[in-house]
């Protein structure tokens, strides 16, 4: 059941913003009275939400096979891992969407197969593209295009859908579904291609460390470019907006940096003989130092994704949300968006809208 249009208490702050049934509108106004929200949720919370033991378990699994790899000398089995990465990338699905009203989306599971089908076409679009521009032109020159490149493959199958498909391909919250489910696609195809490929046997060990954190970008920050795209189109009434230009051109922006900014400093791209672990010693301390590496970078993708997803909250999951949850009311492609400044006079409050909190029709 999704809300009915009106205005809500987005915040703790007397104010409310304009909720359209679909998405916030982007105009507000501050009140005298609000409802009270709930603060930010105890420490250590997040350990009862499944994403996080997806994203452990998924580390876990990809170790075995590139031991095995180690071992043997032998990369067939580091394609076990593909099953590892998989459910690592479930679980960066799940930290995305745990407090939007992903449950409410009809034909949940045609659309998640849609976006893994929009994933791997995008991966493929990829790898294919890159290949071309390695052959031409060199790996300096990909690793600056990977951006544009991957960040369009991975949005390509669900913006054709919101340019020429249903109706219901418009709903912001749907658009941001696919995007995620095609970046975790790509993710996690690419981080078992990446482990499986390398003819030094304890590199698939190292690589086991790495790629799973090393792939949380193409969940986090194509979610962003997926969020900002949808609202914006969805509040503009067509597919190309300013805002979502602009969104695409950050992530992708992004992406190329964090894929080229080494070659800035005339580092070739190629790893030296010296960062490839020798002995499995090795490429457990390479490995957990990259590791390291690569998930504090994926946590600052995160909090770029979460400030767009964020914005695709809705008035009945505000509550339950902790703070950095709630949305902002953004206004990427509102058109004349009201923000009153001064006081209205006071409302009475009906239990309607979420969980005992209120709101009122509008």
């Amino acid at each position: 059941m999704t809300d009915g249009p009106g205005w809500y208490c987005y915040r703790p702050v007397p104010a409310l913003a304009e909720w359209d049934g679909t998405a916030w509108t982007g105009s507000t106004h501050y009140t005298s009275a609000a409802p009270v929200l709930a603060g930010p949720p105890k420490p250590f919370a997040f350990l009862r939400q499944s994403w996080v033991w997806w994203m452990v378990f998924g580390q876990l699994l990809v170790v075995p096979p590139a031991v095995a790899s180690g071992l043997t000398g032998s990369a067939l089995w580091s394609w076990l891992s593909a099953v590892g990465y998989v459910a690592f990338m479930i679980g960066t699905v799940q930290v995305m969407a745990r407090y939007l009203p992903i449950g409410r989306l009809p034909g949940l599971r045609s659309l998640t197969g849609i976006g893994i089908g929009g994933g791997l076409v995008g991966f493929g679009i990829a790898f294919g593209l890159e290949s071309v521009i390695d052959h031409h032109f060199g790996l300096s020159t990909v690793l600056w295009l990977t951006g544009p490149i991957e960040e369009g493959a991975k949005l390509l199958v669900p913006f054709l859908l919101l340019v020429f498909g249903a109706a219901r391909f418009k709903d912001p919250l749907v658009g941001l579904y696919l995007v995620l489910v095609s970046g975790a696609t790509t993710g996690a195809v690419e981080g078992a291609e990446w482990e499986s490929r390398t003819s030094h046997v304890w590199l698939h060990l190292q690589l086991a460390l790495v790629r799973p954190a090393a792939e949380l970008p193409h969940v986090f920050v194509t979610g962003f470019a997926g969020a900002v795209i949808w609202l914006a189109a969805w509040r503009r009434g067509r597919s190309m907006t300013l805002a979502g230009a602009g969104a695409f051109a950050i992530a992708a922006g992004l992406h190329s940096l964090h894929d080229g900014f080494i070659t800035l400093f005339g580092v070739s791209p190629q790893p030296a003989p010296s960062s490839i672990a020798q002995s499995a010693g090795d490429a457990i301390g390479k490995g957990l130092a990259g590791g390291f590496f690569a998930l504090g970078i994926g946590i600052a993708a995160f909090l770029l994704g979460r400030h767009g997803a964020r914005e695709l909250s809705s008035p009945a999951s505000v509550a339950g949300a902790p703070p950095p949850w709630r949305p902002q009311i953004k206004t990427w492609g509102a058109i004349n968006p009201v923000r009153v400044q001064a006081p209205v006079p006071q409302v009475a409050w009906s239990p309607g809208g979420y969980g005992g909190y209120g709101g009122y029709g509008g």
